[in-house]
């Protein structure tokens, strides 16, 4: 994996504080793990995540808005749109069996922060206290998106 330069870890760390997820962390550790990350960026329209494929990959949104989506059918189904930055998605690269359970479109030309999920399960083994703390904003989240789905799936049927 490629050093990142100094002026692109900075900018890394200041979009990582941003984030839920990752804010508060002691400027060392945040050191540590700003060089994981890579930025990306996607033009509207571009899929980022599919659906099933393998979940190598976590992002984390700097700028724009993405689509997360279900396919079931012939349809295709909204079931989020993220839009704050600091945002995450693409959780299943931290969950067996690293599948995507959604896919992720660009809704306008958008910036992200990713990271292989097997780098972020090492790191979260040198800093259990932190991972702790990660893994249960996630649930927080998985728990969020269970429930707008159950709604859905509510609004459906009835």
């Amino acid at each position: 994996m490629r050093a990142l330069s100094k002026s692109k870890a900075q900018m890394v760390k200041k979009e990582l504080r941003k984030s839920p997820y990752l804010r508060g962390l002691p400027e060392k550790i945040l050191e540590e793990i700003a060089v994981l990350w890579r930025e990306r960026s996607f033009v509207r329209g571009t899929t980022i995540l599919r659906e099933n494929s393998h979940a190598r990959r976590l992002f984390v949104l700097s700028k724009g808005a993405v689509a997360v989506s279900i396919r079931r059918g012939e349809g295709e189904f909204v079931i989020e749109i993220v839009k704050k930055k600091g945002a995450l998605f693409g959780w299943s690269a931290l969950v067996s069996p690293r599948r995507y359970t959604a896919t992720a479109k660009a809704l306008e030309n958008c910036r992200v922060l990713s990271v292989e999920g097997k780098d972020l399960e090492r790191f979260f083994q040198r800093y259990p206290s932190f991972g702790l703390v990660f893994l249960q904003k996630l649930c927080s989240l998985i728990a969020n998106r269970l429930h707008s789905t159950r709604s859905l799936l509510a609004e459906t049927v009835s």
